[in-house]
């Protein structure tokens, strides 16, 4: 069912920014309203929304996107200990609202109420997920992305207790994994993401990439735990 729903979607919306060039297109998302379709609409082009100082979305294409290898990733000794030691709680979109809202709850953000409300729309579609940590009934860090097929994006993470966010990020790895994804990206290089085993594609290999995995359909839950 999504496969088909995605093929049409790109049937119906990559002719509209075709051609150009980056500047035609990044120009032609621009002017689009932001809404659930836009987003949508952007990832298949391989560009994905970051607002301007002044608020307004804008959309991002670097030269070289930085992914996170489905089969390649990285788990820091201290984080295996916190997986081990059961800390936290993993849940997956039991709070989704609830997680966008954390994660822009920091000094300067670039989530909007915009972002909010269109991502919200999103995960009611089934095109965005969190992956949340809760300790002692209480959400206390996570993570939301976009997902087409068999792409996820990880967009923004939060903790309220130490290592919450890691744990849940690294669950997500474990999901991506067991359910067949093909690309995680995590959109701009940082030492944070490095971490965890984070490399750049260049942008021609990752559309192509991305788009073939955006044709496939894939489940974005925990996967079985694993019996003794």
């Amino acid at each position: 069912m999504l496969s088909r729903i995605v093929r049409r979607v790109a049937r119906l919306m990559l002719p509209k920014v075709a051609g150009g060039g980056e500047l035609g297109q990044q120009v032609a998302l621009d002017s689009l309203p932001f809404r659930a379709e836009t987003v949508i609409k952007g990832f298949l082009n391989g560009y994905f929304p970051m607002p301007g100082q002044d608020g307004k979305v804008q959309w991002r294409s670097p030269v070289q996107r930085c992914v996170i290898p489905i089969d390649g990733y990285h788990v820091p000794k201290n984080v295996k200990r916190l997986i081990r030691q059961n800390r936290f709680e993993i849940r997956v979109n039991t709070s989704f609202e609830d997680v966008i809202r954390a994660c822009a709850e920091r000094d300067e953000t670039w989530i909007t109420d915009e972002i909010i409300s269109v991502y919200c729309e999103l995960h009611r579609r089934g095109f965005a997920h969190s992956v949340e940590a809760w300790q002692d009934g209480e959400l206390v860090g996570g993570l939301y992305g976009t997902c087409i097929g068999r792409f996820f994006a990880t967009e923004s993470q939060f903790h309220r207790v130490r290592d919450a966010s890691k744990v849940a990020f690294v669950t997500t790895f474990e999901i991506l994994q067991a359910s067949g994804f093909e690309i995680h990206d995590v959109q701009f290089p940082t030492a944070y993401l490095e971490q965890f085993g984070s490399t750049l594609m260049p942008r021609d290999e990752f559309r192509k990439r991305q788009m073939e995995s955006m044709l496939h359909r894939a489940e974005f839950r925990l996967p079985a735990p694993v019996e003794a």
